[in-house]
């Protein structure tokens, strides 16, 4: 396996080695962080420590050791997958905002469990954008046993969906959804006419799967929303006397 981080700006390659060595160095923390010992329940609590933490001001990058550890153990516990190293060295690098690679087979979904739980520690949400419904679906319900277990909520936004199952759906903690999706949602919120129309809540922080693909190939295409006029022939009728009127 191989982990290639390109960054958002060009680094020298020195520059990029020497991340790739942090990258490393905090890997080596996580792994230390051994919670093999710790029952369930011990867990769970550590996991709510965080959240407190998190909501109380403390930085994140602060909180990465520990949650990171968090995700390995659950992980292992509820899906029986343990990461590698290079799995953990993506999420610090998504974490920080940055451009990973990683080959079909090298555990992207898993990778992105762990800055998504790290920053879904502040209660204010995140979005996992996927290529289609049903990544969204698959992948909502294959990592959502680990954000259960650590006490998170996580969902996935279908196209089709009422507009109560969205709102409920983006309220969660994580929340799996199409780029598209998210898309068309975000611009009917915008022309709706009461807070009860919406459906989007603040935006936080997101993961971008297929980045290439949805932010190149498909930012091509414009999102666009349309509809049937709600005007009547007495509406007509209404407006032209107030034409006249002016």
């Amino acid at each position: 396996m191989n982990l290639a981080v390109n960054m958002m700006r060009k680094f020298k390659e020195h520059d990029t080695h020497n991340k790739l060595k942090v990258y490393q160095d905090k890997t080596e923390l996580i792994r230390k962080r051994n919670l093999e010992a710790w029952n369930d329940q011990e867990l769970q609590a550590e996991s709510l420590r965080l959240q407190e933490e998190a909501k109380s001001g403390t930085p994140l990058d602060e909180l990465l050791v520990d949650a990171y550890a968090l995700v390995c153990e659950a992980s292992n516990r509820k899906l029986g997958l343990q990461p590698y190293d290079v799995q953990i060295m993506a999420g610090i690098a998504l974490h920080e905002r940055f451009l990973i690679e990683q080959h079909t087979g090298e555990g992207k979904t898993l990778s992105a469990v762990m800055p998504a739980y790290l920053n879904a520690l502040t209660g204010k949400g995140v979005h996992v954008l996927t290529f289609n419904d049903y990544l969204a679906k698959r992948d909502a319900e294959w990592m959502g046993p680990i954000y259960r277990f650590l006490g998170l909520t996580v969902n996935s936004v279908q196209a089709g969906m009422s507009r109560s199952e969205k709102r409920e759906a983006y309220a969660k903690d994580i929340t799996y959804v199409t780029a598209k999706e998210a898309g068309f949602d975000y611009l009917r919120d915008t022309i709706a006419l009461t807070e009860e129309e919406t459906v989007h809540r603040t935006f936080h922080y997101v993961i971008v799967d297929e980045a290439d693909s949805l932010l190149l190939d498909e930012a091509r295409v414009p999102l666009v929303i349309s509809g049937e006029s709600v005007s009547s022939r007495s509406d007509g009728i209404l407006f032209a006397e107030v034409a006249r009127q002016l």
